[in-house]
């Protein structure tokens, strides 16, 4: 027993490779706002036209989440993977040939969008809350900190080689990389349960006792997503999940349009991205932690109020506001957008965990298609009719305010103590 509690526990190899492969899927998803950029300096198209691919795709992964979810729950990540890998990075190679709107929508909005669907956030999340109980927290956060670290790295990185060789290079080139790189590092390496190696979750050597107590306790209960769909916490759980959504996506588009429009090139509009990205990475990493020991919903509000700052930067930019404020939105929405994905999959999991937890995610994770799609084409919808963001992102700071009143309505730190039957939504109380 001393010899396996001493040995290295593999679960720390799928967080690894789930920071790489997260890193150039969530990155690359991420230069989205440098396409959307470059495809308007060169075609002129209206906001709304260039925006809708963009929503085409966050429709398409998220009409499909369910799927993603249940494929895993039963075919895992070593055969998923790197399927998802083939038509993220074909997406990009094809998007690179674009010559009008509909040829976007096919790339765009189909390939990279279904590649984001099976290789992105709902199954690596489903994944660490198999391999990982206690320190769930920090797991998912190391993961998500790769997602942000591909922000860091590749949206600078592609704007560089947009401007210095062109658009349709630079997505040529991040097509070749994740198809060379993900493919392989997935097929080889990844693992679906600690027990297909012979493991227990957090590399205990008998399982920890709070899952023992929960089997015992509860030997017929199993959350299916049916069962979870009768109950008004699934539902807080979906109306935050939407906000996350509306909040990612909106940002993502159209933050660097919003600070060119505001008289900053573009190189510097992707190098603030960037610092976001690093604070990002390094407040998925705090944050998941600090849920961990502290609870999912106080820390989550912590981050939100950080969130709410950097938003109150993007609303007040413009080209007399003092140079520090993109600096300010890059540190606070940054560093608050990272309690995002860290607690949202372990306040989930805190709740509905069990063999179809990646399904019950999937489903949820509708909800984030339907805000991202919202949230997308809202802020180019809002600049075609305002000349400007500023509105768009004042009401943004609203919908990031109403998904941490629903966390809190959804309860999780309740379902961390004591395991219950789920009850139905007619039975539930308030």
């Amino acid at each position: 027993m001393a010899t396996s509690e001493k040995r290295f526990y593999y679960g720390w190899v799928i967080v690894a490779i789930g920071f790489c492969t997260m890193l150039l899927v969530q990155g690359s998803f991420a230069s989205s706002g440098v396409l959307f950029a470059a495809l308007t300096q060169e075609y002129g198209w209206s906001r709304a036209t260039i925006s809708l691919p963009f929503s085409v795709a966050l429709v398409g992964y998220a009409s499909l989440t369910w799927l993603s979810g249940r494929l895993f729950d039963r075919y895992g990540p070593r055969r998923m993977f790197p399927l998802g890998a083939l038509s993220l990075g074909l997406g990009l190679i094809l998007s690179a040939q674009a010559r009008t709107p509909w040829h976007l929508y096919l790339t765009w909005g189909v390939l990279v969008g279904q590649g984001l669907n099976l290789i992105g956030f709902v199954p690596h999340l489903t994944q660490m809350s198999l391999w990982f109980h206690r320190r769930r927290g920090l797991a998912c956060g190391l993961v998500l900190s790769g997602a942000s670290m591909g922000t860091l790295i590749l949206v600078p990185g592609t704007q560089y080689l947009v401007n210095g060789y062109g658009w349709r290079l630079a997505y040529t080139v991040l097509g070749l990389l994740v198809l060379g790189l993900l493919m392989p590092l997935n097929a080889l390496w990844q693992r679906h349960h600690p027990a297909d190696l012979g493991l227990y979750p957090d590399g205990a050597p008998a399982p920890p006792p709070a899952v023992a107590a929960q089997a015992s306790a509860l030997p017929t209960t199993s959350w299916t997503v049916r069962r979870a769909m009768t109950t008004r916490r699934f539902w807080y759980l979906f109306v935050m999940v939407t906000g996350i959504g509306w909040l990612s996506n909106i940002t993502n588009v159209h933050q660097i349009a919003h600070m060119v429009s505001n008289g900053f090139p573009s190189l510097l509009a992707a190098e603030v991205v960037a610092i976001m990205g690093l604070m990002r990475a390094a407040g998925s990493t705090i944050w998941g932690s600090l849920a961990d020991r502290f609870g999912r919903e106080g820390i989550y509000t912590i981050g939100t109020c950080l969130c709410l700052s950097g938003l109150a930067c993007l609303v007040n930019l413009s080209p007399a506001a003092p140079g520090w404020l993109p600096y300010g939105y890059a540190v606070a929405y940054g560093l608050g957008a990272g309690v995002h994905g860290a607690v949202e999959i372990t306040a989930i999991a805190d709740i509905f965990h069990g063999p179809h937890l990646g399904a019950i995610l999937g489903v949820l994770e509708l909800g984030w298609g339907l805000g991202g799609f919202l949230g997308a084409w809202f802020g180019g919808f809002w600049f075609d009719h305002w000349g400007s963001y500023h509105g768009a992102f004042a009401l943004t700071m609203g919908v990031s305010l109403l998904g941490c009143l629903t966390l809190w309505l959804a309860a999780p730190r309740h379902s961390r103590r004591v395991v219950s039957p789920p009850v139905p939504l007619r039975e539930e109380v308030l």
